[in-house]
């Protein structure tokens, strides 16, 4: 079983990415609200699909934030395969999970995911990514969300650390399990509670059993990702020796 140093930061600055290793998975993160204000352009590379998707939104702030994400993983995106960002074409699995359409593009892996003011992006080759942030909200009904969605021992877990433990407790079980089902292609309908992950401050970082994958934690990796205060998230690769480098992007 391995198990990764977690990522807590500081991320270096980037805003075009190193080449990707075959044995490595590059994490980025970026304040969304700032890639437009820096780059106003930038979402000139969107599809005509994306843009009627952005116009959706009832609120104008999370159109932005959908434009800003969209055009960040397509401008990575080209990067890492070479091509323009604007002729980048996703298609998408049942589960709504999008990849590149052209099969021979698929050289690299994605995934993204975004949450208030930071979107998070994963790549890497050869194998399969999930990524999955969440802004820490103490509102949250975190109790009964995690006696809906979390196993039984999960909840249990939860349920004996002390109060003041288990609000990061909750997002650290919560992103993890959200990225590793991303990492698989699928959404929740695989199942919140038919694996399980480790969630306690001090326990280390890894998948501990899946109902269907004896040997979930030898092959799988997952990471514990900390980018700024607020936010928590998670990276989960099918592979067992996957090195991580964490990135944050910033316009030049």
């Amino acid at each position: 079983m391995v198990y990764k140093i977690s990522m807590t930061g500081p991320w270096p600055s980037r805003e075009r990415p190193p080449d990707l290793g075959d044995a490595e998975a590059h994490v980025w993160v970026a304040a969304v609200d700032a890639v437009l204000d820096n780059r106003p352009g930038f979402v000139s590379v969107l599809s005509n699909e994306e843009r009627e998707r952005a116009g959706k939104f009832l609120r104008e702030v999370d159109s932005r934030r959908y434009s800003a994400v969209r055009a960040l993983l397509r401008h990575l995106l080209g990067d890492y395969i070479g091509r323009d960002p604007g002729k980048v074409r996703f298609a998408y699995n049942a589960y709504g999970k999008p990849e590149l359409a052209d099969s021979s593009e698929r050289i690299v892996n994605f995934s993204v995911s975004h949450s208030g003011d930071l979107g998070l992006f994963g790549f890497v080759r050869r194998c399969r990514i999930g990524v999955d942030i969440e802004h820490i909200r103490p509102d949250i009904n975190m109790q009964q969300l995690a006696k809906r969605w979390f196993s039984k021992n999960e909840f249990e877990k939860l349920e004996t650390l002390p109060p003041d433990q288990q609000l990061d407790a909750f997002f650290r079980c919560w992103t993890r399990k959200e990225a590793y089902l991303k990492g698989r292609g699928e959404g929740i309908t695989h199942g919140l509670d038919r694996f399980e992950v480790t969630l306690g401050p001090s326990e280390p970082v890894t998948i501990l059993h899946a109902d269907d994958d004896a040997d979930v934690s030898r092959r799988w990796t997952l990471e514990h990702l900390t980018p700024q205060p607020g936010y928590l998230g998670a990276a989960a690769v099918d592979d067992g020796g996957i090195a991580f480098r964490c990135f944050r992007w910033e316009a030049a």
